[in-house]
């Protein structure tokens, strides 16, 4: 059983609180302050962004972030050190990696695995990944023999047949997009989201776990009503990116807007 499972099972939120945010922006030893901050203030599980030169989903604050941070020399050996010290300050917070997949085939499918589980890290979102292909059974299959998680995302665009098909590959929860075209800060939602949602959690029976645009407590609180989780990437990132000369100014930043968030989120 995995982690993630584990936690939604648990009964001891009502929405789980998902940040994120890209590892290496603006620097390695930075993202572990960051980390540990986010778990300190309140994260039930937190999502680290793998950085890749090509990052077709995200918007222009991420895309940034991303680029800052490929300043910087990348190693998978560096991303797994983050991981690991991050993960080491909060065993019990559930980590998972949001990469694309280029990344984890030039590693290699199992020795990124390995060292991704040996990390602490217990489940994948790979925005480029799709679903109904080899490649996904081959990665659902290896990630559900060390009990990790294949997290899939979902758009206001999917039909009924793919969430239908999405059932086959898809553990830990469902990553249920909000809104058309890539992630960012958003002042309002579509009418009927609360109705996609609860049809998408009839349908597919994974907790879904509401992502891009969300940014504000009020949007954090309500959309927690009718949700089992609450993603936010963008407005993280911007503190980061606000803050991010100053790691001390950064760290203080993050920990007052992620308990901000945490108390709105029931």
């Amino acid at each position: 059983m995995s982690k993630i499972k584990d936690l939604f099972d648990s009964g001891k939120i009502k929405s789980a609180f998902i940040p994120y945010f890209t590892m290496g922006d603006p620097n390695y030893n930075d993202s572990i302050t960051f980390g540990k901050t986010i778990l300190d203030n309140g994260a039930d599980i937190l999502e680290l962004g793998i950085p890749f030169s090509d990052p077709v989903a995200d918007g222009p604050v991420i895309q940034r972030a991303v680029a800052r941070s490929l300043k910087n020399k990348f190693s998978f050996e560096e991303i797994f050190r983050v991981t690991k010290e991050i993960h080491s300050h909060k065993k019990e917070t559930p980590l998972v990696y949001l990469t694309y997949f280029n990344p984890i085939y030039h590693c290699g499918i199992q020795n990124f695995l390995n060292q991704a589980k040996d990390s602490g890290v217990v489940g994948l979102v790979i925005p480029d990944l799709p679903f109904d292909t080899e490649e996904s059974e081959i990665l659902f299959q290896e990630l559900r023999k060390r009990d990790m998680d294949l997290i899939h995302l979902v758009t206001p665009a999917s039909t009924k047949k793919r969430i239908e098909a999405l059932k086959k590959t898809s553990s830990g929860f469902i990553y249920y997009v909000t809104s058309f075209g890539v992630t960012g800060e958003r002042r309002e939602f579509s009418v009927d989201l609360k109705e996609r949602i609860r049809f998408l959690k009839d349908t597919i029976q994974l907790p879904i776990c509401a992502g891009f645009g969300i940014s504000t407590p009020e949007q954090a609180s309500q959309i927690a009503g009718y949700a089992d989780g609450i993603i936010i990437g963008s407005a993280i990132q911007r503190v980061i990116e606000e803050n991010g000369q100053n790691s001390m100014s950064a760290k203080n930043a993050l920990a007052e807007y992620i308990a901000k968030i945490r108390a709105a989120i029931p």
